[in-house]
């Protein structure tokens, strides 16, 4: 799932996150400064517990919440733009976040206490594999209804599952359905290919669907929380306008919505909380405001005055209120886990495995830390591939793969040496039109010289750097291709396959790796039954590391909230890096 927002060293060119299961780039945030403390370079690893077990008995009405009052409006004032809101085909993490309040799907995310697991939402239970692993079906819940008291059907959740195969018209959403779903690699939508799909049935009578699958998908649950799950009525599709006037079946529905500037939501009052365990219906109105300027938001809400006391903005924490945010005003900030972990790829083609471990050796992680304006609200450091929160996943850490660190400039010189490459030239790209990026690039440069290698280092404007990155017919070595990874769901199918599998075109994914054998071991983990994936895929992820080396993991992203006095249970979902909506009251 695309990434709303970007650590501060995105802004210095060293790194770019990029979608979960597809192309497209990031959008930069507020959260870097020069001014920005450097106190998160000491700090370990937090301790995040495994997120989105299953929970396939869980029973609405979600639980209440301690000190809850009913009532008021959430103001969120926020800098992102939604680019797409329709349920079929959104994919980025900030919509997902908001359609959550309108949209129901088969299964959902529940959050609790900094983690989260998986629950049924519109469904009966969290789907039902047949014997051979090629079907998924799913009962509904009795008596769901739309905003209007109008019965949701099975056949209502199979046409938006369509839909989202509707590519020409609505381009950038998810395309797992397309390769898992039968006959998903022809279909073009019920628009151009008709309601006629083998890969999806609905059976109203019985309130079931149906999914056939090509191949076996074993996390298929996860995926049927995406808001293509959703239920959208055929009669009331306007096509490439739904976008704009969706129809609702969580707890709120839409009052107004102007794209690109305002959306404010209100209660729903044909949503039934007795059937849904994940969301709740506290505040009275939530009123998006889109475009805000960062720091402006970030002052007003520190300053904490009239409605800012309830105004939340999911844009991290601007440098202007760090000494506020890190001190006399630290319970206005959340912070949590987040999907999404940051690289420095190293081209396994054109760059010798031993100097890449030279490079990992030398690499000065603190130093571009505190040039790029880093702290501890970003981040926290990486040493594996996958996030830690992933279940059965165990973090470990490898010698000179720790995410932090100055850096051993006299080691990597004598490596290089040993293995008959001193000098070796380092190529790559840099944003030679941002600040932050000169800043960076004026301490990273010299310390890699100083470790034995000769650099080349080519400034670029922000928007060559993302389109260089992709090249297939590229003349640099370093920092090529997918920078940085957000997982669609919390599993290694949605990780590893992605980013190493050998049918990536060049620059289509970490390192350039071409290894039939890994494809083959990844497809086998895959097909595991999901409990028992977790310790194959951190063998996996150790592996790759140890024996092939294709990057350096850097930086756990964080989600980071701030809000004013007034707004109270902010949790952070960490599937998402996003707040969780539906649990926040106001007053």
């Amino acid at each position: 799932m695309r990434w709303t927002k970007v650590v501060a060293l995105a802004a210095a060119g060293s790194l770019s996150l990029a979608a979960c299961g597809g192309g497209g780039d990031s959008k930069t945030s507020g959260s870097s400064g020069s001014n920005a403390s450097n106190s998160a370079l000491g700090d370990q690893f937090e301790k995040v517990p495994a997120s989105a077990a299953f929970q396939p008995d869980a029973k609405g009405p979600a639980a209440e919440i301690s000190g809850a009052k009913k009532g008021g409006t959430l103001t969120l004032n926020v800098n992102s733009i939604p680019e797409n809101t329709d349920p079929s085909t959104q994919y980025y993490q900030d919509t997902a976040a908001i359609l959550r309040l309108t949209t129901r799907t088969l299964t959902q995310y529940l959050t609790k206490d900094g983690k989260s697991v998986l629950v049924p939402d519109m469904a009966t239970n969290l789907g039902e594999q047949s014997k051979d692993g090629l079907t998924w079906k799913f009962t509904l819940k009795k008596g769901l209804k739309y905003e209007d008291g109008s019965e949701i059907k099975a056949s209502d959740i199979a046409y938006s599952v369509k839909r989202s195969f509707a590519t020409e018209e609505m381009p950038g959403g998810p395309e797992f359905q397309m390769e898992y779903l039968k006959g998903g690699d022809k279909y073009k939508g019920p628009w151009k290919s008709g309601d006629n799909f083998e890969g999806v049935k609905a059976d109203d009578a019985a309130g079931t669907l149906e999914f056939n699958l090509t191949k076996r998908m074993q996390t298929f649950p996860y995926f049927a929380a995406f808001t293509m799950f959703g239920a959208i009525p055929k009669a009331k599709d306007t096509k490439t306008n739904y976008q704009l006037k969706w129809v609702a079946t969580g707890p709120y529905k839409i009052k107004s919505y102007a794209k690109g500037s305002k959306l404010v939501l209100e209660k729903n009052t044909n949503w039934d909380a007795a059937s849904d365990p994940a969301r709740h219906q506290n505040v009275d109105t939530y009123e998006f405001n889109f475009g805000r300027d960062i720091p402006t938001t970030a002052k007003s809400i520190m300053a904490d005055n009239g409605t800012d006391q309830t105004t939340l903005s999911y844009d991290g924490v601007d440098a202007s209120i760090l000494s506020d945010a890190m001190g006399s005003k630290a319970k206005q900030v959340a912070t949590g886990p987040s999907p999404c972990v940051t690289y420095i790829t190293m081209d396994s083609v054109k760059v010798p495995l031993e100097v890449r471990k030279a490079i990992a050796t030398a690499w000065p992680y603190n130093q571009i830390r505190i040039a790029g304006g880093a702290t501890k609200f970003d981040y926290t450091p990486a040493s594996t591939i996958s996030a830690p929160q992933v279940p059965g996943f165990e973090k470990f850490s490898l010698p000179n793969l720790t995410g932090q660190g100055n850096g051993d400039p006299e080691k990597a010189k004598q490596m290089l040496s040993a293995a008959g490459k001193s000098g070796f030239e380092l190529s790559y790209y840099y944003r030679s039109d941002d600040d932050t990026a000169k800043k960076v690039e004026a301490v990273r440069k010299p310390l890699l010289e100083k470790a034995g290698f000769k650099v080349k280092s080519i400034g670029v404007s922000g928007t060559e750097l993302r389109k260089k990155r992709r090249e297939p017919e590229h003349k640099v070595n370093l920092m090529q291709g997918v920078n940085g990874w957000c997982y669609d769901w919390p599993a290694g199918d949605s990780i590893y396959p992605p980013l190493f599998k050998s049918t990536n075109k060049i620059n289509g994914g970490v390192g350039n790796l071409k290894d039939p054998a890994l494809d083959k071991e990844m497809a086998a983990i895959s097909a595991l039954p999901i409990d028992q994936q977790g310790a194959k895929w951190t063998a996996f992820d150790k592996k790759i590391l140890e024996q092939h080396l294709p990057a350096l993991p850097v930086s756990n992203d964080k989600g980071a909230v701030i809000f004013g006095t007034k707004v109270h249970n902010v949790q952070i979902d960490p599937n998402a890096g996003m707040p969780d909506l539906t649990s926040i009251w106001v007053g």
